[in-house]
């Protein structure tokens, strides 16, 4: 594990990996380990009076010498790993009075060894209560892609891994329970980048390589990474003043730094850019691709360390554009990163000439584009990449071909995100349609697992029917009300419920086998007519009412 602390012109790295040391015993270790924190410490106090007297005076007078005011930064960060787990009693209702207590945790190693860990931080998460405190930092390992997260009461579990848990590759996790009857439903997997360059790899074939990564980083960005992501990102809209014009700016989290080619002899930063936009129903428009290679001076290496690696991208704003995604790629590592920000709309139209202005008007930070094409879809559509408030939220899963029924979604990891307020894609065949847009290319075996929180204001029975082809199944409340699992074509079942007035769980689980597709959930109200379910019209009416949006 490596705790690493700045002030300024100091950086100290206080390394307690036991391997660096192997002729040390596990005492010896800790007491050296404990006399590194100590000095640590002892020159991060020293730093700080320093930098305490260097500070003005609040009653020095006008005129005379401050000296120097750069304020010292203290960072301290710790490798941590946050699982999430949802709990379920054989009904599949939630449980909620597990304690940290009732879980053990465990590495899962070579030949199944595995090693018990301390679990460092334990809390319950309940979407429909506000949390009381900000959310622990570290490498989440969150249920499928997340959406589950959003509405389904679960724990979160912390502990600090092993150095060797800590090296690039797929690392296993395994929980387990002291309760009896309890089934545990989480992600037993994460990944972790490559920690060091290798030298030459590009150089020894560097055109065949390039045109790879090209690839790579335009599949990344207009669909999915082929590569699980290990590179944290931010983005955040710089205002321009020009309607025609998009600039953000984009920084490569701190805390990711070491999966960078960052190093204490270089001092170099090779990215490349990957820019994917998409219109409102989440259709490709165009794609873009820049690359930043700068050699840091020292104070820009530190401040790199502490604050991460900034740099901004600026596009022109073409074919009404609702999101963007971004994609690096760290040239000397391979490790990918990205992160997906909603475009505002102009206040007008953008014109023609603004639009040829932002383009070709000055030299974009954006060195290439290339149209990407979309076969149109059929009729109806599993939702868009764009988020909708109040919406259901689905994370969406390539499955092995030849998957019989449903699988426990939440053991995987999820690909992307759609966002729908209805489910009406009724029976047709999916193939030549070019999969779902921004997400996959595939138009078979793959799956979706809707979640979402609605609100009844006519308390009374409603009546559901579900049609699907393949599986699908139904939950409200967490409890199963219509299950069409299997590989099938079109059914349709209905089922009945009584509902109170207030929030309610909505959870659709569906995955398509070969060929045809179906997907069309429909309700009846207290006194109504059997109509497509909306998320709309189960939406509060004021923000003491309103389920959480997704």
């Amino acid at each position: 594990m490596r705790t690493r602390v700045s002030v300024p012109h100091v950086l100290l790295d206080v390394d307690t990996d036991a391997r660096r040391f192997p002729d040390m015993n596990r005492c010896s270790y800790r007491t050296l380990a404990t006399v590194l924190g100590l000095l640590a410490f002892g020159v991060i106090c020293r730093h700080a009076a320093l930098a305490l007297q260097e500070l003005p005076s609040s009653t020095s007078k006008a005129g005379s010498s401050p000296g120097r005011q750069m304020p010292f930064t203290i960072r301290v960060t710790t490798r941590e790993v946050l699982v999430d787990v949802v709990a379920t009693d054989s009904h599949g209702h939630a449980i909620n009075d597990l304690t940290a207590s009732d879980f053990r945790i465990f590495e899962v190693g070579d030949h199944s060894h595995k090693s018990p860990r301390m679990i460092s931080a334990f809390r319950i998460i309940d979407p429909a209560e506000p949390l009381s405190d900000a959310p622990s930092s570290g490498l989440r390992v969150t249920l499928g892609g997340g959406c589950a997260a959003s509405t389904m009461l679960h724990y979160q579990i912390a502990y600090h891994p092993s150095s060797d848990a800590w090296k690039s590759g797929f690392h296993e996790v395994r929980l387990t329970t002291s309760r009896r009857d309890v089934r545990l439903s989480y992600r037993q997997r994460y990944f972790v980048g490559e920690t060091q360059a290798q030298p030459g790899a590009l150089a020894r074939d560097e055109a065949r390589n390039r045109a790879r990564d090209a690839g790579v980083l335009q599949e990344a960005a207009c669909y999915h990474s082929p590569t699980p992501l290990s590179l944290s990102l931010s983005a955040r809209l710089v205002e321009t003043g020009e309607r025609g014009a998009l600039r953000y700016a984009l920084n490569v989290d701190a805390d990711s730094l070491s999966f960078v080619s960052l190093s204490e002899e270089a001092r170099r930063v090779q990215l490349d850019y990957g820019i994917c936009t998409f219109d409102s129903e989440g259709k490709t428009l165009r794609y873009m691709s820049t690359s930043a290679d700068r050699a840091l001076t020292s104070d820009e290496y530190l401040n790199a360390k502490t604050h991460g690696f900034p740099n901004r991208i600026e596009f022109p704003r073409l074919g009404d554009p609702a999101l963007v995604r971004f994609v690096v790629r760290d040239r000397e590592t391979g490790n990918l990163g990205a992160v997906e920000e909603v475009i505002t709309p102009p206040v007008a139209e953008v014109t023609e000439s603004e639009t040829k202005a932002a383009e070709g008007g000055r030299q974009p930070v954006v060195a290439s584009y290339e149209n990407v094409d979309y076969v149109q879809g059929p009729v109806g559509s599993f939702g868009s990449i764009v988020s909708t408030p109040g919406s259901l939220c689905g994370d969406v899963y390539e499955l092995e071909e030849g998957t019989q029924k449903l699988p426990n979604f939440w053991n995987f990891n999820a690909v992307g995100t759609l966002h729908a307020f209805t489910l009406d894609v009724p029976p047709q065949r999916f193939l030549n349609t070019g999969g779902i847009p921004g997400i996959t290319r595939r138009t078979e075996w793959f799956g979706i697992d809707y979640h979402g929180a609605f609100l009844v204001r006519t308390p009374g029975e409603y009546e559901f029917e579900l049609t699907s082809d393949d599986g699908a199944r139904l939950y409200i409340d967490d409890g199963l009300l219509i299950s069409l699992d299997g590989t099938h074509s079109a059914r349709t079942k209905s089922a009945r419920i009584d509902l109170g007035p207030g929030r309610h769980t909505i959870h659709v689980p569906y995955f398509e086998g070969p060929l045809a597709v179906a997907l069309v959930l429909l309700v009846k109200p207290p006194g109504g007519q059997l109509e497509l379910f909306d998320m709309r019209n189960f939406a509060g009416r004021s923000g003491s009412d309103t389920p959480p949006a997704f």
